[in-house]
């Protein structure tokens, strides 16, 4: 074999090599995921229907020590950690063990009841038992209002109410839109490289600022369901 062959080779070799760890580089990206989902507007005191999914890529969840643990808490504000997020637990459960080099698929649902009112995010968490930290969501929020109504005016009072509500629920079909395309963009950006990859990097970073905003818009739209109401 000529060096000039033999260069190209090893040429063509480390091209695959360095392909090959950009896969794995990529696959590393969100490879756990949960996600929280609840009533827009719930009553204070009332017992409501709490969901949360858990999926993770297969063998994600091979390093985590027995067993794993979904904790959710109702805060104004989640902290960066389960322990670290004020207040009770509102659903705790201790999950299956996953199967070693599988994927893993768990949906966690429960009635669950928020004391006080005010605009709450569903904090959810998911740990080991050394409480290593696998994933976070904290994209789902719930308006608690008050129970009862006012006495004079209450006609006006639901019609601002449902108008309000109305608000709320057109701003949350916006930010799960957005949080459809965010995922869709993530998964194709695990199997991308080159360029291409580059430009699903830009659309992903511009679909997640456009979130934040989103996110800001629901969370006044929340306030505006409190306001009208209570």
């Amino acid at each position: 074999m000529s060096k000039r062959a033999a260069a190209l080779l090893g040429g063509v070799a480390a091209l695959l090599v360095l392909g090959l760890a950009g896969v794995a580089a990529a696959a590393l990206n969100e490879p756990v995921a949960i996600s929280a989902s609840a009533p827009e507007s719930v009553e204070a005191g009332k017992p409501f229907q709490l969901e949360v999914a858990v999926e993770a890529e297969a063998g994600a969840l091979d390093v985590a020590a027995a067993p794993l643990t979904l904790g959710v808490k109702l805060a104004p504000e989640c902290g960066g950690s389960f322990v670290g997020t004020p207040g009770s637990p509102v659903l705790q459960k201790t999950l299956p063990n996953p199967t070693a080099g599988a994927a893993y698929s768990q949906a966690v649902a429960g009635q669950v009841t928020a004391p006080a009112t005010g605009d709450d995010v569903v904090c959810a968490f998911l740990q080991d038992s050394q409480e290593r930290q696998f994933a976070t969501d904290t994209g789902a929020e719930v308006n608690v209002f008050a129970a009862g109504g006012g006495g004079g005016g209450a006609g006006a009072t639901t019609k601002r109410c449902t108008t309000a509500t109305k608000g709320l629920k057109a701003a949350k079909r916006n930010l799960k839109r957005l949080d459809h395309r965010i995922a869709k963009s993530k998964r194709k950006l695990r199997h991308t490289h080159g360029a291409h990859r580059k430009a699903l990097a830009r659309k992903l970073h511009k679909l997640e600022s456009h979130k934040k905003k989103v996110q800001k818009r629901r969370k006044a739209a929340a306030k505006q369901v409190t306001k009208a109401c209570s």
